[in-house]
């Protein structure tokens, strides 16, 4: 080991990589192979080899060494067996919260006080199913005494319709899913929403969901409907390359687009090597089919009918419905556009698809390139994929990521608790990206029991976790809450209504083997015997069996209206995205929320509903002070304190006594943030 020291650090300054250790020193030297562990460097000086742990060198060092020369990152790491067994989750939980307790103790900070029960259960319903618990709810918990109740509780959730409904939302933030995506003629959204929807019942693991999405072929209606991921960039290839990258690596390639990155290391011919992966796509429409299209087309020109801005509309839908799909895997090559700007090529250049990050990917792209990248994106050795899905789950439970922002990750970027960061990455790859699971280990911590941080923090980039964030109810956090209060059977099948979720699967199954002749036939049949209707897929779905009506089809779970909700809804005045950028949502307060709570829709939806359930239990109670904890139980998941109590009793006696006593608590902060 002397010996090997001594040839390690005398060392003259020469041409090459410098690698900086952790005793100050450095060394300018090629690195011939790298893994998770130990590095491999030929010496710059006298080309001598060495292999060492790679814990001699600094934290940036070897994160370039991950970047750019790893081979075997976590692809080594063993399986454990799903569910995770009670001994082994102890010992993984343990282990975080010994890692957070470390930082604190170092840094002379003091961890919250833990959790009452009754916050405990509001808090866990909000992280898992994203609205509060029902009164039910709430009591069954209380009265449980096993003393495993926690994590029954949290594994009861994660498979329940509720975790399927909120992770719905997080995930259509996060992939922008629209029902109307521009320039198509039908409702593409609701494709895409179903392969979500059934996705996270199916419990896929979440690279898997990724793989299927970048490598997605197919008709959009028959089989394909992964490929919605493109369709929502449609005709915008550089635009969908930027995003996938921002998503499911945390890197920004976006500025590269025009120029070299001036902030990162990116150029922008790298850009376009990247984008030559998903080449293929076009605009995701299928060659074939078009010819019947054309001939409608024609048909409905010179056939001169008095309705033939209706069969226009008509042939718009049978396009959209028939023709949107992936018909290759990608071509794996791309030209330089004509504005490229840098001296690393010309415009009209042809360059082959190349990966940004180790490893390397061996195959050959071109005719499969899609393929290729996905693979390549999702693989356990990826430096980043793990990083980023495993630190956007932390902050999407505790406030904050160990990495912030969680999408800007650069070569010099390290998580403010080092250890732990690398720790969870571990873990989720040990999980096979089971999220649910992972979800269920990061909620059994001692972290997640504890009360929120209520004092300001410098900023999210050094938050050290001594509690949870503090934070409010997103927009669909507080509309589910707010319809739980009016419908506790939130989540039964009884209270889904698709909103502007039609399928257009109807129109593809009746046009996609006719000729351009008989779509126009069966248009001047369907006109004929229709009059006056217009819409074609109501018609052709006249014959099907009717939707079960539902009362109150406006007041139901969040994913299931309109994706995004229209600009003056509840849900967007409290911060829903507009689905336009990844992750657009906000916690801005602003005066219409007040207004809202005051007088606008929880007066007019919620309060007004003497049917409500949550009005049925409270009147249920014989005595006032009853009346009054009922109300608590329900909105704020908790019993009033004495003082409480006295003060609310004289209010339910009045006109409309149980309404004011409701008002009252929907409108203190207590009930919108999550302790």
């Amino acid at each position: 080991m002397k010996l090997f020291l001594i040839l390690l650090f005398s060392t003259a300054s020469c041409l090459g990589s410098t690698l900086y250790l952790t005793n100050g020193k450095s060394l300018n030297a090629t690195i011939l192979e790298a893994n998770e562990t130990h590095v491999l460097i030929a010496r710059e000086k006298d080309l001598q080899r060495f292999r060492f742990p790679i814990k001699h060198l600094t934290i940036d060092t070897r994160k370039q060494v991950e970047l750019y020369h790893s081979k075997g990152r976590y692809s080594t790491i063993p399986s454990v067996k799903i569910p995770i067994d009670d001994r082994t989750l102890k010992n993984y939980v343990s282990y975080i919260d010994e890692l957070i307790d470390q930082n604190l103790r170092s840094k002379r900070l003091q961890k919250t006080k833990l959790l009452n029960d009754y916050t405990y259960v509001r808090r866990t319903y909000l992280t898992l199913t994203g609205r509060i618990p029902t009164q039910q709810e709430l009591n069954t918990f209380l009265d449980d005494r096993d003393s495993n109740k926690k994590d029954k509780l949290i594994q009861k959730l994660l498979n329940s319709n509720g975790y399927v409904n909120h992770q719905m939302n997080w995930w259509s933030d996060m992939l922008r899913i629209k029902d109307r995506v521009n320039g198509t003629n039908i409702n593409v959204g609701s494709v895409y929403r179903q392969w979500l929807r059934d996705s996270i019942s199916s419990k896929k693991t979440y690279d898997v969901m990724v793989k299927e999405l970048v490598s997605s072929e197919g008709k959009l209606l028959d089989g394909g409907s992964a490929i919605s991921y493109y369709l929502r960039d449609r005709g915008m290839q550089e635009d969908n390359l930027s995003h996938t990258i921002r998503i499911f690596l945390g890197t920004r390639l976006e500025c590269a687009m025009c120029h070299d990155h001036p902030f990162d290391k990116w150029s922008q011919r790298q850009f376009y090597e990247m984008t030559a992966f998903t080449s293929g796509i076009g605009n995701v429409r299928l060659k074939d089919g078009g010819k019947a299209i054309g001939e409608l087309s024609r048909a409905i020109n010179t056939d001169g009918d008095p309705k033939a801005g209706l069969f226009n509309n008509w042939r718009n839908q049978v396009r959209d419905s028939t023709q949107f799909g992936i018909e290759n895997n990608g071509t794996g090559i791309i030209k330089l556009p004509r504005d490229f700007a840098e001296s690393d090529g010309n415009p009209g250049d042809i360059v082959h698809a190349k990966a940004i990050f180790t490893p390397e990917p061996t195959a050959k792209t071109q005719g499969q390139s899609r393929k290729i990248f996905a693979d390549w994106i999702v693989s356990k050795d990826n430096p980043r994929f793990t990083t980023m899905i495993a630190n956007r789950v932390w902050k999407q439970i505790f406030g904050a990521g160990l990495i912030e922002p969680i999408d800007s990750m650069m070569d010099d970027t390290v998580a403010n608790n080092q250890p732990l960061m690398k720790y969870l990455e571990r873990l989720l790859v040990s999980v096979d990206y089971d999220l649910r699971e992972y979800r269920r280990i990061l909620l059994n911590t001692k972290l997640f029991q504890r009360e929120s941080k209520k004092q300001d923090y410098k900023t999210l980039e050094e938050y050290n976790f001594e509690g949870p964030i503090l934070r409010r109810m997103t927009g669909e956090q507080l509309w589910d809450s707010l319809v739980t209060l009016v419908y506790n059977d939130i989540d039964s099948k009884d209270r889904v209504y698709l909103h502007n979720q039609q399928d257009y699967t109807p129109l593809y199954e009746r046009y996609k083997d006719m000729t351009g002749e008989e779509i126009y036939a069966d248009f001047k049949q369907l006109a004929s015997e229709n009059d006056g209707n217009r819409n074609l897929l109501g018609i052709i779905y006249s014959g099907s069996e009717k939707a079960k009506p539902i009362k109150d089809r406006s007041l139901v779970r969040s994913s299931y209206l309109q994706y995004p909700a229209p600009g003056g809804h509840l849900i967007r005045q409290f911060g829903g995205s507009d689905k336009e950028q990844i992750d657009n949502s906000n916690a801005e307060p602003n005066t219409t929320q007040v207004l809202n709570l005051l007088n606008g829709f929880v007066e007019s939806n919620i309060l007004n509903k003497k049917d409500a359930d949550f009005i049925k239990s409270m009147q249920g109670e014989k005595s006032k002070a009853n009346q009054v904890e009922n109300a608590f139980l329900s909105i704020l998941s908790r019993k009033p304190n004495s003082k409480e109590s006295t003060v609310l009793k004289d209010f339910i006696d009045e006109k409309d006594g149980f309404k004011h006593v409701s008002w009252i608590l929907l409108n203190s902060h207590e009930f919108i943030f999550i302790k």
